[in-house]
């Protein structure tokens, strides 16, 4: 059953043998409600759980969650979100292809650090403020102008959101530390089958430590990092 109250009463018999089922009961802390590979509250496909929990939402901080705590999930857009195969986008507008953005995280290398998992959503927020706004002419735009399962808090993801998303994608485990490599794109391993992601170029949240350039994810390759005015793909993510 998906996530709810339930009260179970046992009775004598407790159940006939063609009816028997396995309950799993969990108490106490936090427990895992949305599994990897099943459908978010977005209507996109969770793709990334951590118990301990993350900082997001639109300032990355400790209450960005939608219930006013930590985020514990990611999920992803689903296939043809924008009636299509994903769609591209420069990563700025013209006035900020030579430029940083401010508010906008600069690293070269984003994978490799816990820090960058739900900061895409601040970085994004920082992108639109500095551009024309959610039009979604710029990537970022795009992802903010998402509005799947009624949620408006869909955005472009961090490099590491990205690299995790690679990882899912992949089939191979989840882990901030180690660059996406391995396993086959769109595997059936953690329900990514259906996902539908492309081995190209998806843009990031994060500049590069060059001013014209911003990072994004291969999920062919890995990290990498392109000039601003080029076409590189959109797929957005979101925290909760």
């Amino acid at each position: 059953q998906s996530a709810g109250t339930f009260t179970v009463t046992f009775t004598s018999p407790v159940a006939l043998s063609s009816t028997v089922f396995k309950l799993t009961v969990e108490s106490g802390a936090h427990t895992e409600v949305y599994g990897v590979g099943l459908p978010g509250p977005g209507g996109g496909t969770v793709f990334y759980y951590s118990e301990a929990g993350f900082n997001c939402g639109p300032t990355h901080s400790a209450t960005g969650s939608p219930t006013g705590g930590l985020c514990n999930y990611l999920e992803v857009a689903p296939s043809g979100w924008n009636t299509g195969s994903d769609p591209t986008r420069y990563w700025a507008n013209a006035s900020d292809y030579n430029y940083r953005v401010t508010g906008v995280t600069v690293q070269n290398s984003g994978w490799n650090t816990s820090a960058g998992v739900g900061l895409g959503y601040k970085d994004s927020v920082a992108i639109v403020t500095n551009g024309r706004g959610i039009d979604s002419t710029t990537a970022a735009g795009l992802a903010r102008a998402y509005l799947g399962g009624s949620m408006n808090d869909w955005y472009l993801g961090s490099p590491v959101e990205l690299n995790l998303l690679c990882q899912w994608a992949r089939g191979v485990a989840s882990s901030v530390t180690t660059s996406c490599t391995g396993g086959t794109l769109n595997s059936v391993t953690f329900g990514a089958s259906a996902a539908g992601l492309l081995g190209v170029d998806y843009w990031s949240s994060t500049q590069d430590t060059v001013n014209h350039y911003a990072v994004t994810t291969h999920f062919n390759t890995g990290s990498t990092t392109r000039i601003k005015n080029t076409l590189n793909y959109v797929r957005p993510i979101r925290a909760f």
